[in-house]
């Protein structure tokens, strides 16, 4: 919006230098972005934010500029001459005829008829502003509709009435594949949800957007007929955008318009147009729903210096919002009743007031405190949300970062993670088709971090994320999930050869686990559509399932562009919290050495090494206090479909020293337990 300084001057005193004017209506939210010479005149450019439609005009930004400097607005240029008047009610027989079809569409419409207009070009004074604003002149009539367009924020049109069929107005939606050609030489084709102005035979304007060269003003023009109209913002806006046509008009009437105003300027556009070219007014028709009585907004003191974090006295109040044209009256205690002027749409309950007050007193005026927001506690720690966050921390501690990843993923996503595509859940009306479904695992999202991570040049990635997944049984079910991806080097330090791998993963499983429910977990080898053959497994947790572990199969990698291996577990949150345990007491280490041992077995290559790590603990009991397995071997000296296994064993009485007799005869006895209940040969 550019607003010519002198002729802003005409409506409110302004006593500031330009660039001192542009910083304090940028202050109070009307950003000036510039300050240009346009035919030595300085020239305003205002960057307007959509819901302020009433500073689209000159006599809008002099509103803000009054309230602003506390000076009174001198609008009485505005208001129609009484000749004009006088005229236009006393010959209403004239012909002109007017209807509105569409009531939805077009709310209000004036027309007036001015005879023996003489068409030429309109007064210096006039052009010079209409330049300065970025409009080119073309004669006094058009240039009328402009001026008072920039002056009021209301778009008007002229029409040539000799040119319209039978002296008729009708404002409808178009037919079907009606042509116009309009103001700017193109021909179009309009559909049936534009709205046209007609005379009795075709369309001879798109409403709100631009008139047709059907019945254009030209030099022959000798009686005109002036439209000011009321026209729904939401029909205005879908024609632009349908016609790809955006003009000065339309701009204002898909923000929206002063419903008084639309009166107002159709009698300040006459009374120009008498002035620069001439003629009689001779009917005025006024045709539709005249706007109605704003509601009132209630306004709580109390409410306010809360918002503000501050007080601000009601006579101030008042005398802000009557700075605005808001009619203020007192109400019930600290209340206040707040009337809106009809050019203020965007004032519609209390904040808008608020902001309004918090504006013109200056937002440098308010003190700068850090806001206070105090945060209930849960009741309990076992509260679903302390659990999650338990959990979040737990991961954290053991090295894996956590990311967060999309709930809605595409077609090509799900069969990427190796997910059944008619198994999911799609959205009946998605946004875009990378976010059609419902993700039925956290497995997709972190293939993908991984990837973009790969594709930055990253070595790998250690993540996980705690998330809600939906998943269909009948009907489609939400749960929390805990997935873990690795990929790449568990260390970065050069000196260790660390790389992720299943072990990795399951030992960072266990100790989670462990920590978290004081129950170790069983592992139960099983075959999953998106891992490996052989390379996935099942946790248990007291006969529970707790989720599946396996490596990622190659060709869902590849089709990824993933080139390293990757691992990956899932795992339901539910259960695992519905198996946690309060938090382990503290033991103190025993003050007596332990004494070691190996145990070298050669097992089937199907014997669980879960169940010999059992077997060790059941017959060592509480003695045997650490088990561990130290190697695994398979080669020459092993016979095909056997592997070697090696654990080192402690045992430790936490009330005496073992003796070697002691420690010996439980070493040979876990070694024949494990001879005879796996048929394995002690090496």
């Amino acid at each position: 919006m550019k607003v010519p300084l002198e002729w802003l001057k005409e409506y409110v005193a302004v006593k500031l230098t330009a660039r001192q004017l542009a910083e304090r209506l940028t202050m109070a939210g009307l950003e000036v972005t510039g300050v240009s010479l346009v035919n030595r005149e300085e020239v305003l450019d205002l960057e307007v934010t959509p819901n302020r439609a009433d500073c689209l005009s000159i006599i809008g930004i002099a509103r803000e500029v009054a309230a602003i400097l506390g000076e009174p607005l001198k609008a009485s240029k505005l208001a129609p001459s009484p000749t004009t008047t006088r005229a236009a009610t006393s010959v209403q027989h004239a012909p002109i005829r007017i209807a509105i079809d569409d009531r939805k569409g077009c709310l209000r419409y004036i027309g007036r008829l001015i005879d023996d207009v003489r068409v030429g070009p309109s007064p210096d004074w006039m052009q010079k502003r209409l330049t300065a604003c970025g409009l080119r002149p073309i004669n006094n009539i058009v240039d009328v509709t402009n001026y008072v367009l920039l002056e009021c924020g209301q778009p008007l049109h002229a029409f040539d009435s000799d040119r319209l069929a039978e002296h008729a107005i009708i404002v409808r939606r178009a037919r079907p594949k009606e042509p116009i050609t309009t103001l700017d030489g193109m021909s179009r084709t309009l559909m049936p949800e534009i709205l046209v102005i007609a005379d009795a035979r075709q369309a001879v304007a798109i409403a709100g957007v631009m008139g047709g060269t059907g019945s254009e003003v030209t030099s022959q023009t000798r009686s005109i007929l002036l439209e000011s109209a009321l026209f729904d913002p939401v029909t205005v806006r879908r024609t632009a955008r349908e016609l790809g046509l955006t003009t000065e008009s339309s701009y204002r009437f898909e923000r929206g318009v002063d419903p008084v105003g639309v009166e107002t300027a159709s009698a300040r556009a006459a009374a120009l147009i008498t002035k620069v070219a001439g003629g009689t007014e001779r009917a005025v028709r006024d045709v539709g729903t005249k706007p109605a009585q704003r509601t009132l907004i209630p306004l709580d003191a109390g409410r306010l210096a809360r918002w503000l974090g501050m007080p601000v006295p009601p006579a101030t109040v008042r005398a802000t919002l009557a700075s605005l044209g808001c009619r203020v009256a007192s109400g019930a205690g600290d209340t206040m009743q707040v009337s809106a002027p009809s050019f203020r749409r965007d004032l519609a309950q209390s904040v808008d007031v608020f902001e309004e007050v918090a504006r013109l007193i200056g937002y440098d005026r308010i003190p700068a405190r850090l806001p206070v927001a105090p945060m209930a506690l849960p009741r309990h720690e076992t509260s679903s949300y302390a659990s999650l966050q338990s959990l979040r921390c737990l991961c954290a501690s053991l090295g894996l970062t956590e990311v967060i990843t999309w709930a809605l993923v595409s077609a090509p996503d799900l069969e990427r993670g190796g997910h059944v595509l008619e198994e999911a859940t799609r959205l009946a009306n998605p946004l875009s088709q990378d976010h059609a479904y419902l993700r039925p695992s956290l497995r997709m999202g972190l293939l993908q971090a991984l990837r973009h991570n790969l594709s930055q040049g990253a070595p790998g990635g250690i993540f996980f994320e705690v998330g809600r997944v939906f998943q269909r049984d009948g009907i489609v079910k939400e749960r929390q999930h805990l997935g873990v991806a690795l990929c790449g080097p568990w260390s970065r330090d050069w000196r260790l050869q660390d790389p992720c791998d299943f072990f990795r993963l399951k030992g960072l499983l266990e100790t989670l686990t462990v920590r978290l429910c004081r129950t170790p977990v069983v592992w139960q080898s099983t075959a999953l559509e998106w891992a490996e053959p052989g390379q996935a497994a099942e946790m248990l947790l007291n006969s529970r399932s707790l989720g599946t572990v396996g490596q990622v199969a190659r060709r869902l990698l590849q089709a990824m562009d993933i080139e390293q291996d990757v691992w990956v577990a899932e795992l339901a949150v539910d259960e695992l919290l519905a198996c946690q345990r309060p938090r382990a007491s503290l033991e103190i280490p025993s003050a007596f050495p332990p004494a070691k041992r190996d145990l070298s077995i050669v097992v089937d290559d199907d014997t669980p090494f879960a169940s010999i790590h059992d077997a060790i603990r059941e017959v060592g009991g509480r003695l045997a206090t650490q088990v561990a397995l130290i190697d695994r071997y398979a080669g020459r000296q092993i016979p095909p479909g056997r592997h070697s296994l090696t654990f080192a064993i402690e045992y430790r009485d936490p009330a005496r020293t073992l003796t070697a007799e002691e420690v010996d005869d439980l070493h040979r006895r876990i070694g024949e337990t494990l001879v005879s209940r796996f048929h394995a040969q002690l090496r």
